[in-house]
């Protein structure tokens, strides 16, 4: 019963971390950084408090996971010391605030529960809130399509008609259920009693990333699918992997470069210009902004204010009003600078190299999950911005990071066992007298 209530707890957890409980308190809007309901703090608080009682409880597991990985507490310190050059202290302590509590639910995360248990988990969220945004879009459209409640923007005036289920914009839906796909994709083949249902939310996450209209969630969703197969192969012999990603990479470069001789009539079909959707002029301007204060950074949550921060500069130079950078790299630089940036970079890649040591020794479809989960937050965040700002994704970076470091090491811990044991078997099998040698 009480893992029961765990599991139940860590499930309404990560719901309310993706932020759907916090939009249907908000009359279905996200609120910004002034406006927090008291039910949704009440919430955040209890989450907060019983996390800590968990990680108290198994004080030890919990010490030893978090300590294996120290590039992760870099970032973390780096975002903490932010505030002393932040422009803005009083922003930069509460989103501190709340990337040290969203850190440490990662952390009880992986110390309590096997990869395959958190993806066990994780579709059980993603399956709620699929279910509950299709409802919502049929039942409480005013909650669940852009552009139909009585709260009108410029946004929604925009997308009006757009599918938003119970996120604050259709963009999060798309992204929330891009990352459904991918795990309920990854956790079927494990689940053969229940195959129909994990098949159906799979479906249903498709058809709600369709009615959003994002296609870039769709474009992710496929380029994802199209790279499986190929993180499969890395789990062949080095001698048959090698000429084979060399094959792939060549092909792959003259795919390349036909695209880019017809880049504009591809993003044409998407209804895309080579803007970007002015997404590039964005970022001219945002890069401008970042060569201010290039190492340091503006102060984690520090730049994108509104009229009241550096952010102006951005929208003045743009003649709209972007939220972000709409690009997680460059928001990134722009709170903690380089040194950040550069920390990051360093700990993204000591995971990948990780989850492929893990994929090549875990052959069942979960052990795809590391390294899915990682290409999904790599291309999410080039036209998206959610590095240490979505609190579902920076959880389960933190969660990987850290579940990965462990099973490398449970790994080579399992493998020089077996090596001494066979060594002692040689040993046993040589006289007496060259065994004194030996030792």
């Amino acid at each position: 019963m009480g893992i029961l209530l765990e599991k139940g707890f860590v499930v309404f957890s990560l719901l309310f971390f993706t932020g759907a409980i916090t939009v249907l308190l908000n009359g279905g809007t996200a609120p910004n950084a002034s406006q927090s309901d008291s039910i949704s703090k009440v919430l955040m608080y209890g989450i907060q408090g019983i996390t800590g009682l968990l990680l108290v409880a198994d004080y030890k597991r919990v010490i030893q996971t978090a300590l294996r990985e120290k590039l992760l507490w870099i970032i973390v310190a780096i975002a903490l010391f932010s505030t002393f050059w932040s422009d803005v202290p009083s922003r930069t302590i509460a989103s501190n605030i709340n990337l040290v509590r969203i850190t440490l639910f990662g952390v009880y995360f992986a110390a309590r529960y096997s990869l395959k248990e958190q993806l066990h988990l994780l579709t059980w969220v993603l399956g709620i809130a699929a279910a509950l945004s299709l409802a919502f879009i049929i039942v409480l459209p005013s909650y669940g399509v852009m552009g139909m409640g009585s709260i009108s923007s410029p946004e929604t005036i925009a997308h009006a008609g757009t599918w938003q289920g119970v996120y604050g914009h259709k963009n999060i839906l798309a992204r929330i259920m891009l990352l459904s796909t991918i795990a309920f994709f990854l956790f079927s083949p494990s689940n053969r009693r229940h195959r129909w249902l994990v098949w159906g939310c799979y479906v249903l996450s498709i058809i709600l990333i369709v009615g959003s209209t994002s296609k870039t969630a769709l474009i992710i969703f496929m380029t994802v699918l199209a790279l499986l197969p190929l993180y499969r192969a890395l789990r062949w012999n080095y001698t048959l992997v090698v000429p084979f990603f060399i094959t792939v990479i060549l092909v792959s470069g003259g795919f390349s470069i036909l695209l880019l001789g017809s880049a504009e009539d591809i993003l044409a079909a998407f209804e895309r210009d080579l803007t970007l959707t002015g997404r590039t002029d964005l970022w001219m301007a945002v890069l401008e902004k970042i060569g201010e204060r290039p190492w340091l950074g503006y102060g984690y949550g520090g730049f994108w204010l509104g009229l009241n921060g550096e952010s102006v500069d951005v929208w003045n130079a743009v003649l709209w009003q972007p939220p972000h950078s709409h690009n997680g790299f460059l928001d990134l630089w722009l709170d903690l600078g380089l040194l950040g940036l550069s920390v990051f970079a360093f700990s993204f890649i000591a995971v990948c190299l990780r989850s492929v040591a893990w994929l090549r020794q875990n052959h069942t479809s979960e052990g795809l999950w590391p390294l899915a989960y990682l290409t999904f937050l790599l291309l999410a965040n080039l036209t998206e911005s959610s590095l240490l700002r979505q609190n579902l994704l920076w959880i389960l970076y933190v969660s990987i990071t850290l579940s990965t470091y462990k099973n490398c090491e449970n790994l080579a811990g399992a493998k020089a066992f077996l090596q001494q044991k066979v060594k002692k078997k040689s040993i046993n099998k040589i006289t007496p007298r060259v065994q004194k040698r030996i030792v």
